[in-house]
């Protein structure tokens, strides 16, 4: 039975999905505090690799611990789930490969305690492997909404957070699979102060298999440059140069896809339409038809494709507006081109046609449908404004032209 309780009931929630390997040492780590007034409640995935055996054997605690084992819709959901169940007034949120350490709990409520104001609070965090030897400090810094904007300050199972601020802004966004502890800071440090003690509270695993290390780029990063853009309306430069210098091989293309996509470079041209094919194969005469705002007007039209070596020479023309263009191809031994075509409009709309000068008779891949002309491969088209274009020009040059580049030019003003 828990007792003492003229003081708070802390509910730590655990999401899980197939952590055997670790999910005991997080369940023992919140059995050793100290602190008297805790439940444990595991939202478990329906994990297929023992973890439901090992949470059966915890289910005798009674009111200390409790799990549920069902299909879920991803860790945010999970949390939500478990947000649901917790009948504290403080909520703990420690993932089933973390650990706490001893009175972590018991330091976090005191300072909260103190400090009515404060809607949560963190701690000093460690970044330990699988075999839970320490690998680094989590950078450590107080409280402040501005250093937010270029890095995450908080280590995640460090915090503990009030239950009534928890639920006011909407617990956990399950739309986001990866930086969703980074979008909850930020909306509750919009309303509220955030407190900060300088214990070490937690330790963040890190290994083969945590999504830290395996979605940091494909999920993490897209979804960092969301969070960042729905927060502060732009992106600092130190997340940037960070994955560009780390995940170069990412390509110009990947990287450029995502900053349109997010408007990191503001309204920039966008394509509106074409004729390509649903497979990517272009016809002889390729049509695009582009929208274009006048504060980003189109610079250069960057196309990415390829043609098979049977049709090898491939020579190209440009028209722009019905008018011959410049364009500069180049192609590699594997017949892989890049095409740039430079473009000076500031029309809202702006029609470009590549004419080739070969063509084959593929089948059409949709049923019912007939024989079709194709010339080449289009991966990409991607129109770009002066700074965009600046930005691939710089990214093809290398890794420290580039960083100069971006702290000569970009100048971001976060809205704080």
């Amino acid at each position: 039975m828990l007792n003492n309780h003229s003081m708070p009931l802390v509910s730590i929630i655990t999401p899980s999905y197939n952590q055997a390997a670790f999910i005991k040492q997080t369940i023992e780590s919140v059995l050793r505090q100290d602190y008297p007034r805790i439940e444990h409640i595991v939202v478990d995935g329906a994990s297929t690799d023992g973890t439901q055996a090992i949470l059966r054997q915890y289910s005798q605690l009674g009111e200390r611990f409790r799990y549920i084992s069902e299909p879920d819709g991803g860790q945010s959901h999970a949390i939500n789930k478990g947000l649901k169940m917790a009948k504290g007034e403080i909520i703990g949120w420690l993932n089933s490969d973390d650990t706490y350490f001893p009175q972590a709990v018991r330091k976090a409520v005191d300072s909260l305690l103190k400090h009515p104001d404060w809607s949560m609070v963190y701690g000093k965090g460690l970044h330990i492997n699988e075999a839970n030897k320490i690998m680094y400090k989590y950078p450590w810094v107080p409280f402040d909404r501005k250093k937010m904007f270029t890095h995450c300050i908080i280590c995640q199972p460090t915090a503990f957070i009030r239950k009534s601020i928890f639920e006011e802004v909407g617990g956990v966004d399950e739309d986001l699979h990866f930086c969703m502890d980074y979008d909850l800071w930020l909306r509750i440090s919009a309303k509220y102060p955030i407190g900060c003690i300088e214990d070490y509270l937690a330790s963040s695993r890190l290994h083969d298999k945590c999504k830290s290390v395996t979605s940091l780029i494909d999920v993490g990063f897209p979804e960092i440059v969301k969070t960042s853009m729905r927060h502060f309306g732009t992106v600092a430069n130190e997340w940037l140069l960070h994955f560009l210098k780390t995940y170069r091989d990412k390509g110009v293309f990947w990287f450029l896809d995502l900053f349109k996509f997010h408007r990191i470079f503001g309204s920039t041209p966008s394509l509106a339409s074409s004729n390509r094919f649903a497979d990517l194969w272009a016809p002889p005469y390729l049509r695009m038809h582009f929208h274009v705002d006048s504060s980003c007007p189109l610079h250069t039209l960057v196309i990415k494709g390829s043609y098979p070596p049977s049709m090898h020479p491939m020579h190209f023309h440009a028209l722009v507006e019905g008018q011959q263009a410049d364009m500069r191809v180049h192609t590699d031994a594997d017949h892989v081109f890049t095409m740039e075509i430079p473009i000076q409009s500031n029309n809202p709309t702006c029609f470009v046609d590549v004419i080739a000068s070969r063509q084959i008779v593929k089948e059409d891949p949709l049923p019912d449908q007939n024989k079709r002309t194709v010339s080449y491969l289009v991966d990409q088209i991607l129109p770009l404004s002066e700074e965009e274009y600046s930005f691939y020009q710089h990214f093809l040059q290398g890794s420290n032209p580039l960083s100069e580049w971006i702290k000569q030019n970009r100048h971001p003003s976060p809205i704080l």
